[in-house]
């Protein structure tokens, strides 16, 4: 039997809108293209669901092991601190035990995106997309 595992993608949370659909809108491809995880997400404030929210989502999935996944590109007081203390994570070990649907979880803090090639070309798309739109 293979493992199931669940993806808690994590945003800050804003009044505005934009905050909210960039989270959502990686969540579901993260979930389109990769069909053998579970993906939820959560928000640090302002918007719903919030990271417990988010976790309780995992119920009734069957999942073994939850990632959780900042999509900030990089850290600060949010990801080094506050997360981890909603989340009930230690910050030197990076990870937890929770209990879904009565069963031990191994819940796993992952590095925010940060400097890596494919932000790079990202970068770089957008401007060649504000180039062309001018």
């Amino acid at each position: 039997m293979t493992e199931k595992i669940g993806i808690l993608a994590l945003g800050h949370g804003s009044r505005h809108p934009h905050n909210k659909e960039v989270v959502s809108g990686v969540a579901d491809l993260i979930a389109k293209k990769y069909k053998d995880v579970v993906v939820k997400i959560g928000f640090m404030n302002m918007n719903t669901p919030t990271m417990k929210e988010g976790l309780d989502g995992f119920k009734g999935t069957g999942v073994s092991k939850i990632v959780a996944v900042p999509i900030f590109l990089a850290h600060g007081v949010h990801t080094m601190e506050d997360i981890p203390q909603i989340l009930g994570i230690s910050k030197e070990s990076r990870k937890t035990m929770i209990k879904i649907d009565g069963k031990d979880v191994a819940l796993i803090y992952s590095e925010p995106l940060g400097v890596d090639e494919l932000v790079a070309e990202l970068a770089y798309k957008r401007v060649n997309e504000a180039i062309s739109s001018n």
